[in-house]
């Protein structure tokens, strides 16, 4: 545990043992200032005026003693995660998905708006706070913090919107707009980064170092998580996999939509390689056309798979075709980067087994060290958790968690 105390100024060293006391606490409480001293190899004395300020805030409290050894019973600290409360949404270009989150993860409440573009979904986001806030039940004041999950590229800093097309934000200062409205603490980052910090906090990624977390929906995306924190890349935009070339998918030409491998491999590319096989052949895919009465426009991934299970041969073959290029993705991201743990999230992971066993098979002939795959246990909360885990590792407020992400 010693380890994980840094050497620094007097005030860094405040602030990172006060912030790992409180993450011990949390993750070990009720719990004593003897045992927290042993655990920090700080004195009592220190770790007494570490704790004054989190008392203070109520962010822990006192619930009652231990058995005594002898003398005095020790008095045992708890986290209060009911000390104040998150604001998280996931910003999409159909929908926002908000949540009301206490400061251990827990989502409280939940509400969602109809998104838009450019100044109107600004507003929009603004309303969806404001209702989040009176959802709470609790006093402005506790509002901690306010994260976003963002269908585009932010800066380092997790303030500013340089590209997110699906909403319309091009150099939006978002971070400013949010923080002179509501005047906390605020974070943003990429929709896919903030599933990977969310699967990190309270998710199948909780105590990896080396990991990713794929999202497979509208489109493909990877958050990459290396040596326990989410790389972003030089631009902030790394885990565009969706641009990959697996094979020959198609012209080696600069892509202006969708990527090669989201093209083939994604939700809207599967529905549409299925909708051009039934209309050129009428005699192809019999189950998947019963699921969809006949209407092939109400194709999409989700009857596809559907169908294969149904031994529809045309879906059958168009589901391992998937989860072949998938099963390579993984395996490739595995050989380059060494990680230990993928996780699968996003629409295409509701499939199930029937996503992750054949990609599980694949990687485990191709890869030389085959990582754990798992599906996601947040799904959509994920990216709502990862952005307030984000706020929570600024360090501007009180209840800062040094590894939270």
């Amino acid at each position: 545990m010693t380890d994980r105390f840094l050497k620094g100024s007097a005030k860094l060293m405040q602030k990172m043992n006060t912030s790992l006391i409180l993450q011990i606490i949390q993750e070990r409480g009720p719990i004593s200032r003897t045992e927290l001293a042993k655990l920090t190899n700080l004195s009592h004395p220190a770790v007494s005026a570490l704790l004054a300020s989190l008392l203070e805030d109520g962010i822990v409290k006192e619930v009652g003693t231990a058995a005594s050894t002898g003398g005095r019973p020790p008095r045992l600290l708890q986290f209060n995660a009911k000390a104040g409360f998150l604001i998280g949404v996931d910003v999409g270009g159909t929908t926002m998905a908000g949540a009301v989150v206490d400061l251990a993860g827990n989502i409280l409440h939940r509400e969602n708006r109809a998104s838009a573009m450019g100044e109107r979904s600004i507003a929009i986001l603004i309303e969806l706070i404001d209702s989040l806030i009176q959802l709470s039940d609790m006093p402005p004041a506790g509002l901690r913090g306010i994260g976003l999950g963002i269908p585009g590229v932010t800066d380092s800093k997790g303030q500013k919107v340089s590209h997110a097309p699906g909403v319309g934000w091009e150099s939006l200062d978002i971070g400013k707009i949010i923080t002179e409205r509501f005047g906390v603490p605020f974070f943003a980052d990429n929709d896919v980064n903030c599933f990977a910090r969310g699967e990190l906090w309270r998710g199948a990624l909780r105590g990896v170092e080396n990991g990713a977390a794929i999202t497979i929906g509208t489109g493909i995306g990877v958050g990459l998580v290396l040596n326990g924190h989410v790389y972003q890349g030089s631009n902030n935009a790394a885990g565009e996999v969706g641009y990959w070339l697996l094979g020959a998918l198609g012209p080696i030409e600069k892509s202006t939509g969708f990527g090669p491998l989201e093209s083939i491999a994604a939700g809207p590319g599967i529905a549409r390689q299925a909708i051009q096989e039934l209309t050129g052949d009428p005699e192809k895919g019999p189950k998947l056309r019963e699921l969809v009465a006949g209407d092939l426009s109400r194709i999409t991934a989700k009857e596809v798979f559907e169908a294969a299970l149904l031994d529809d041969a045309y879906c059958q073959e168009l589901v391992k075709q998937t989860t072949t290029y998938l099963g390579i993705l993984v395996a490739n991201l595995a050989s380059l980067l060494d990680v230990e743990r993928v996780v699968l999230g996003g629409g295409l992971s509701r499939a199930g087994n029937q996503l992750i066993v054949p990609i599980r098979e694949i990687v485990e002939k191709l890869s030389p060290y085959a990582p754990q795959i798992e599906l996601s246990e947040l799904q959509e909360d994920g990216a709502i958790l990862g952005a307030v885990s984000g706020v929570l590792g600024l360090g501007e407020t009180s209840i800062h968690f040094s590894e939270v992400y």
